[in-house]
C-alpha cells in the first residue's frame, strides 16, 4: 500500500521538528556527557584526597606497637556511607559493624599488593562504590576505602531526565515553530488559491491585494497581470462571439422568410420540395444553434437578461413543461414552498433544455422531483432512455459534445453546456447520475432563495 505523500505544511513542520529534536540530542548528549565525566572525574578526586588524609592517620597510629586496628579505625572519623578495609597480616578489618564483606576492594586489590594506588568502581546491589586502595609502606598494610556513591548516580540520573523532558520540549517547541513558519509562509500561496477558485466560479474581478514584501511582490504582480490579461481574452472571445452571431440574425431571418416563401410555393416539383424541405429543417437547426450561441456568448460575459426575483421552482418547473410541448404523462413532485434566487429567463431556459434534452434524446421524460438538500434545491429530471456511461458524463457538458445515441445529429450540441454555465453564475452545480429506472437523471442544484440573500441582493 502506498502511502500517501505528505503537504508542504506537513513537510515544513516535520523538517522544523526533526531539526529541533536533533539539535536538542546533540546539546543533551553533549550536556550529559560533559557533565558526567565532570561530576565524576570531581568526585574521585575527593574520594582519592579523604583516603590519602584517611590513610595516612591509620598509618601513623599502626607504627605504634601493639594497637588495636579496630580501635584505630573507630577513631576515624569517617566521612557517611563509607567503609574503611584495612588488610594486616593476612588478616581483613573493617570499619563498619554490618559491612564486613570486602568483596568489593578485589578490582584494586592486586594493584595495591604491587604498592600503587589504584581507585575504580564497584556495583554491588545496583549500588555504584568508589573503592580507593593505598598501600601503607612500613607498616606492611594496605588501605581501602569504599564510598557509596548513590547521591552521584541520583543526580546524573536526574540530570538524563530533565535532558530528555527538555529535547521532548524542545522538539514540541521546534514543531510548533515550523506549523507557525509554514502558515506565514503558505498564506500567500492560500490567498493566490482563493483568488483562483474565486476567478474559476466566475468572479472575474477579483484580485491579489497590494503587498510591500518584495519577495512577494513580483507574484502578485504577475498574478494579477495573468488574470487582466485572461478576462481580458476571455471578453474578447464573447465579444466576438456576440457579434458574430448577432450579425448573422439578419441572414438567417431573410433565409427563413425565403424558405418559407418557397415552402409555400404550389409549382414546386416533388424533388424541390423535399430539397426545400430539408433546408428548411437545416436552417431551423442553424437558427436554434446561433439563440443557443447568443445566451452561451452572453452568459460567458456575465450579462443578465432580467433583473434577479425570487422564483418558484414549481412555477419554473410548469412552465419548462408548457414550452416543451410534453403531452405525455410525467411525475412531477415540487414542494409548492420552495423557492430560489435568481435570473428568470435564465434559469427557465435552463429546465428548458433539461425537459427538451430528456424528451430528444433521452426517450421522453418521465418524471421532474425537487427536493431540498441543505440551503440548495436539487432539481431533478429523468428520462427512459439508455442513460449515460459514466465516462461520459462529465464530458457531455462541454460545448458540441454528442453522444452517438438516437437523435445524437439533432440540437446544436449546446443546451447542457448552457445549463452548467447559468448553474455556475448562480452559485450552483449541474451533474448527471443513473436514476432509479436505469435511465438518466439530470440534477441542476440551485441555493435556495432565503431572506437575508434577497435582501443582500
Amino acid at each position: 500500500m502506498r502511502l500517501p505523500r505528505r503537504g508542504l505544511r506537513a513537510s515544513v513542520v516535520t523538517a522544523f521538528a526533526a531539526g529541533a529534536l536533533l539539535i536538542s540530542l546533540i546539546l543533551a548528549f553533549s550536556t550529559y556527557f560533559s557533565a558526567r565525566h565532570y561530576l565524576i572525574e570531581q568526585r574521585e578526586r575527593n574520594a582519592l584526597q579523604q583516603a590519602y588524609i584517611d590513610a595516612a592517620l591509620v598509618k601513623e597510629r599502626l607504627r605504634t606497637k601493639g594497637v588495636n586496628v579496630a580501635e584505630v579505625l573507630a577513631e576515624i572519623a569517617q566521612p557517611s556511607r563509607t567503609v574503611v578495609y584495612v588488610h594486616l597480616d593476612g588478616q581483613w578489618y573493617s570499619s563498619s559493624l554490618t559491612e564486613q564483606d570486602h568483596t568489593d576492594v578485589g578490582g584494586v586489590a592486586g594493584a595495591v599488593a604491587d604498592g600503587s594506588v589504584a581507585l575504580s568502581w564497584t556495583e554491588t546491589d545496583d549500588r555504584p562504590n568508589i573503592v580507593v586502595g593505598i598501600p601503607l609502606a612500613g607498616v606492611g598494610a594496605d588501605y581501602y576505602e569504599v564510598t557509596y556513591a548513590k547521591e552521584l548516580s541520583e543526580t546524573l540520573d536526574t540530570m538524563g531526565n530533565a535532558l530528555v523532558v527538555s529535547a521532548a520540549l524542545t522538539t514540541v517547541a521546534g514543531g510548533l515553530l515550523g506549523w507557525y513558519a509554514a502558515r506565514r509562509v503558505l498564506r500567500p500561496l492560500n490567498e493566490v488559491a482563493l483568488a483562483a477558485a474565486r476567478i474559476s466560479a466566475g468572479k472575474f474581478d477579483t484580485r491579489l491585494a497590494p503587498t510591500e514584501d518584495p519577495d512577494l511582490t513580483t507574484l502578485t504582480a504577475s498574478f494579477n497581470t495573468m488574470v487582466d490579461t485572461v478576462v481580458e481574452r476571455l471578453d474578447h472571445d464573447a465579444r466576438f462571439a456576440a457579434d458574430v452571431s448577432h450579425e448573422l440574425r439578419t441572414p438567417v431571418a431573410t433565409l427563413t422568410t425565403s424558405i418559407g416563401v418557397l415552402q409555400g410555393a404550389e409549382e414546386l416539383s416533388p424533388r424541390s420540395a423535399t430539397a426545400v424541405s430539408l433546408m428548411a429543417g437545416e436552417l431551423d437547426r442553424f437558427r436554434g444553434a446561433l439563440e443557443d450561441l447568443i445566451a452561451l456568448g452572453r452568459l460567458d460575459a456575465g450579462v443578465p437578461e432580467s433583473d434577479p426575483e425570487i422564483v418558484s421552482v414549481a412555477d419554473v418547473v410548469t412552465q419548462a413543461i408548457a414550452d416543451n410541448g410534453v403531452t405525455h404523462d410525467v411525475v412531477v413532485e415540487v414542494p409548492d414552498d420552495l423557492e430560489v434566487h435568481a435570473d428568470r429567463l435564465q434559469l427557465d431556459r435552463a429546465l428548458a433544455n433539461l425537459v427538451r434534452n430528456a424528451e430528444t434524446h433521452g426517450g421522453g421524460l418521465v418524471a421532474v422531483r425537487v427536493m431540498a438538500r441543505g440551503t440548495y434545491a436539487d432539481l431533478h429530471v429523468e428520462d427512459s432512455g439508455p442513460g449515460v456511461p459514466p465516462t461520459e458524463r462529465e464530458r457531455i457538458f462541454e460545448r458540441f459534445a454528442r453522444l452517438g445515441a438516437r437523435g445524437a445529429t439533432t440540437g446544436s450540441g449546446l443546451g447542457l453546456s448552457i445549463v452548467e454555465q447559468t448553474a455556475q453564475l448562480h452559485g450552483g452545480s449541474v451533474w448527471c447520475r443513473e436514476s432509479a429506472t436505469g435511465g438518466a437523471d439530470f440534477v441542476l442544484s440551485l441555493p435556495v432563495a432565503t431572506p437575508a440573500r434577497s435582501e443582500q441582493e
